[in-house]
């Protein structure tokens, strides 16, 4: 796994350690204050290589859910990882997530 760029584990540091109700839009306006230029698909790119190292799964869970909430799915590029997210959640995680499956 290729290292991480420091702007990036510094923002994932960051939402790692919130107990706060953030949501993806929070993360990408954060994203776009520390790397002048960034749109949702860098942030795209980053939850995704979070997830492939298997760290920050707390960011990568609330981004990944709070988007799907938001738009009743994610996009294809998030599939495996919102399969392994989902495949970790409880019933009641599911029902308040609002995932049916």
């Amino acid at each position: 796994m290729p290292k991480i760029a420091q702007y990036k584990e510094k923002l994932l540091n960051e939402f790692e350690a919130k107990s706060d109700d953030w949501t993806y839009g929070h993360f990408e306006s954060r994203l776009g204050e520390l790397r002048s230029g960034s749109s949702y698909h860098d942030a795209k790119g980053i939850i995704i290589d979070a997830h492939k190292a298997g760290k920050w799964p707390e960011t990568v869970k609330r981004y990944l859910l709070t988007n799907y909430r938001t738009h009743g799915n994610v996009s294809c590029e998030f599939n495996s990882v919102f399969s392994d997210v989902c495949s970790a959640l409880s019933p009641a995680e599911k029902s308040t997530w609002g995932i049916n499956w």
